[in-house]
């Protein structure tokens, strides 16, 4: 679940005040969208956003930290909060897999069933927090602007990508686009690597897109 804590309002406005004034020219919203448009991704480091994000997975809680750039990130305390039933996400292969399923769901409710039991022989939750398996669903307040956004979209809707992490960015662009009418024209531009370059860059393909030294080549 992606909840928005705060946004700058007409994001495209407020990229058209900034450039117009390297310019010196009038200010308007078709500006920002000619940066975009033109690669001066500068600008689009001006609006932000600031969301609560829940119930994904401490394991792709961590891919996202390595977007670094354009970020800002605070992370539910595994010192302070007491996840002794926590929740935890499990992957499709997994899920439609009934014998894989118990296995799975089993292990989840031995950590619980620990982590409760060093709990109740006064062991501090962060240190009982070390038993925690990186399927564990955690939360965390992430501040991230325009340019990031656009960056991040490029990388994880790869269809190579882990597939809770494009759920995740999915539902993240989901969210931004519905603040404003200029955010929807931003997160427009948030596409797949492969369809903004007219190739793959990948070792691997998917298959989509010609691969670089294909087209390249020809």
């Amino acid at each position: 679940m992606i909840k928005v804590i705060s946004y700058t309002k007409k994001p495209l406005t407020l990229m058209g005040e900034a450039a117009s004034r390297c310019w010196n020219s009038k200010p308007s919203p078709r500006i920002g969208i000619k940066c975009i448009e033109n690669g001066h991704g500068r600008v689009l480091e001006y609006p932000d956003v600031i969301v609560e994000i829940s119930g994904y997975s401490a394991r792709v809680i961590r891919e996202l930290y390595t977007h670094i750039v354009g970020t800002s990130r605070l992370q539910q305390s595994t010192r302070y909060v007491d996840v002794s039933n926590f929740d935890y996400y499990t992957p499709d292969t997994i899920k439609n897999n009934p014998k894989a399923k118990e296995i799975y769901d089993n292990t989840m409710q031995s950590i619980m069933k620990a982590y409760r039991q060093l709990r109740e022989l006064q062991i501090p939750k962060e240190d009982c927090a070390n038993l925690l398996p990186i399927g564990s669903h955690t939360k965390m307040v992430l501040k991230i602007n325009a340019r990031a956004i656009l960056h991040m979209a490029e990388v994880r809707l790869c269809n190579r990508a882990y597939k809770e992490y494009r759920k995740l960015m999915r539902e993240l662009l989901d969210t931004i686009a519905k603040l404003d009418d200029e955010w929807t024209k931003i997160i427009s531009y948030a596409k797949p690597k492969c369809e903004v370059m007219g190739y793959c860059t990948e070792k691997y393909s998917c298959g989509k897109y010609p691969k670089k030294e294909d087209v390249i080549m020809g």
